[in-house]
């Protein structure tokens, strides 16, 4: 089982309704694939945003029912993504998709201070992952939105990675905060960050544990041959790295060498924001449309 496949797994054991989605530039045959499965599977109500004419050509290529897709006719990206973010403030639609458009342009009008519909301090990218080798689902965050995240930003990807993890039924997710060990080390802030993390964030919801090193965050057997006595005994379920590089890199190595799938979203606007690269598969497009339907329920079933 893939990820699509858990993914699919987890909603049919819930009450999920149809996720009404915008879709910012979505004249693209990638895109429009992922459409196409979402709505044979009866899961989505699409809101197309693009040039009709170039949308209406693809539709009918892909054998896309023109009836199953409101079509919104908008070519100029700096409107298209108006137009997307003006739907999600007025409730119209549960989630926004990047289509083909670049990533600024489409996050710029989220967070518009008078006009955007961001819900948090920080927007944040959860990359979530299926690893075959571990068998399970690993998010990495943030390897996709924030930089170089000071202490407090860091606070907020954990929460929203706790979030995106409760939302595919990860009852008490567990955060490790990435370094090179699991020692202090005085002269790497992160690492600093993360041992007062560890001492400030107890919950009794999740758990977040660091400095922490990925062998040990995800490797049983290592944590034994180690004699490590924290929280995390190989088995969490979120990973914080102290940088986008390592966030980025991490997620591409399992990826691209690992066997890996994932599926993409920005959290803290008042909708999830599907954001895969624009040269992701149909398949990734998709999983990330569904992981956006568990967020989106998650924040209705509260």
């Amino acid at each position: 089982m893939g990820l699509v496949t858990n993914l699919q797994s987890i909603r049919q054991s819930v009450d999920s309704k149809k996720l009404k989605i915008a879709v910012v530039k979505a004249a693209n045959e990638d895109v429009l694939k992922s459409i196409k499965r979402g709505i044979e599977e009866d899961i989505i109500e699409p809101v197309l945003i693009d040039d009709e004419g170039k949308l209406t050509g693809l539709l009918k290529q892909l054998s896309i029912d023109l009836e199953k897709v409101e079509i919104i006719d908008q070519a100029d990206d700096k409107k298209a993504a108006e137009k997307g973010v003006e739907l999600a403030r007025d409730k119209k639609v549960d989630a926004l998709m990047k289509g083909f458009i670049g990533t600024g342009d489409i996050l710029r009008p989220v967070v518009n201070k008078e006009t955007g519909i961001r819900s948090s301090t920080l927007l944040s990218h959860v990359a979530v992952i299926f690893v075959p080798k571990l068998n399970r689902f690993v998010a990495i965050t943030d390897g996709g939105m924030v930089v170089e995240p000071n202490k407090e930003q860091l606070k907020t990807v954990i929460e929203h990675g706790v979030e995106v993890m409760k939302s595919i039924d990860v009852k008490e997710p567990k955060a490790a905060i990435l370094s090179a060990s699991e020692n202090v080390m005085s002269k790497n802030n992160a690492s600093v960050w993360a041992s007062e993390l560890t001492e400030e964030m107890r919950s009794d919801d999740y758990v977040v544990e660091g400095p922490i090193s990925l062998d040990l965050s995800l490797i049983p057997d290592i944590v034994e041959e180690k004699n490590y006595r924290g929280k995390i005994q190989g088995d969490a379920d979120i990973i914080v790295t102290p940088d986008i590089v390592s966030g980025n890199s991490l997620s591409k190595s399992l990826t691209l060498f690992g066997g890996a799938e994932m599926a993409g979203l920005i959290i803290g606007a008042t909708v999830p924001i599907i954001l895969t690269s624009r040269a992701s598969s149909s398949d990734e497009k998709y999983a990330s449309i569904l992981l956006a339907q568990h967020v989106m329920n998650q924040k209705e079933n509260g």
